[in-house]
């Protein structure tokens, strides 16, 4: 009984200290949603928006820097007439402008936990205990600063479809991103989804965070799912990010996991996660 409690105190450990770890990172880096606008001359990115920087203590070389304002601002009044890549530079340099001073807020929301089938001790404390687990995931909000994601490396091949309209003064960007599928070792600023929002990253690392419970991964298999994930922001005139949503559904499949001698057979739990700024968009 003392094993199986605590097992799913590891369970829940692990996953809201993802989330805390995934941004505390972010800090220090850079960093989820419908359309119907356009955008007025005024919504132009300044020239002076040519020379922002990637804030410091990042991956991210010199040259990674978006060094150039979008052409859509020369191209095109109507940021619905943009080309996808047009909208792309857009949305990039003004998560670069916007990141240095932009308040994030991260709430996550577990809709599924799944222990071994929901079959034999740990599988029918699970299905107890989740309402439980449910409340202390829901209450790990986070604030930190900075744009999420790796938006440095953001393509138009990270997007199922991408879209730029105008609202007022504002100009509005809409993104839904592809899936993506990650193991147990990965960057969290990597990937379709990495780039865009964020995703958990080396989850090894996060489990080396909690040397009191003996995890065995030897005979593991973890596929780490995100789906759904979608962003849509809306900028300002200075071109900076006013109120955004950024937000996806982590999905994972975990088989032959073995904590503190107690066998997880499989492990199945759909967490979404939703980052804000200025109150979301």
């Amino acid at each position: 009984m003392k094993k199986v409690l605590a097992l799913l105190s590891a369970l829940t450990m692990l996953i809201s200290f993802t989330a805390c770890d995934k941004n505390t990172e972010e800090e220090t880096t850079t960093v989820p949603v419908s359309p119907s606008y356009s955008q007025t001359p005024e919504t132009i990115i300044p020239e002076d928006t040519t020379k922002t920087a990637i804030p410091e203590n990042t991956d991210v070389e010199t040259s990674d820097v978006i060094t150039e304002t979008t052409t859509a601002a020369t191209k095109n009044i109507d940021p619905s007439q943009w080309t996808k890549e047009e909208i792309v530079d857009f949305y990039k340099n003004a998560a670069a402008k916007s990141n240095p001073t932009a308040k994030s807020s991260q709430v996550m929301v577990l809709n599924k936990l799944i222990i071994n089938n929901g079959e034999g001790a740990l599988g029918f404390f699970t299905k107890i205990l989740e309402p439980a687990i449910r409340s202390v995931v829901k209450k790990n909000a986070l604030e930190f600063d900075g744009i999420t994601g790796g938006f440095h490396n953001l393509s138009v091949n990270d997007a199922k479809s991408i879209k730029a309209y105008k609202s007022g003064e504002y100009t509005v960007v809409e993104m839904t991103m592809k899936n993506q599928t990650d193991d147990i070792h990965a960057n969290e600023y990597e990937g379709t989804v990495g780039h865009a929002i964020t995703v958990l990253g080396d989850i090894s690392r996060v489990i080396a965070e909690f040397p009191q419970f003996d995890v065995d991964l030897s005979n593991a298999k973890i596929d780490i799912h995100y789906v759904n994930a979608n962003l849509k922001v809306k900028i300002n005139k200075d071109g900076i990010i006013e109120k955004g949503t950024w937000q996806y559904t982590c999905d994972p499949d975990i088989s032959n996991v073995k904590i503190s001698g107690i066998n997880v057979r499989t492990a199945d739990a759909e967490i979404d996660y939703i980052i804000t700024v200025g109150g979301g968009f």
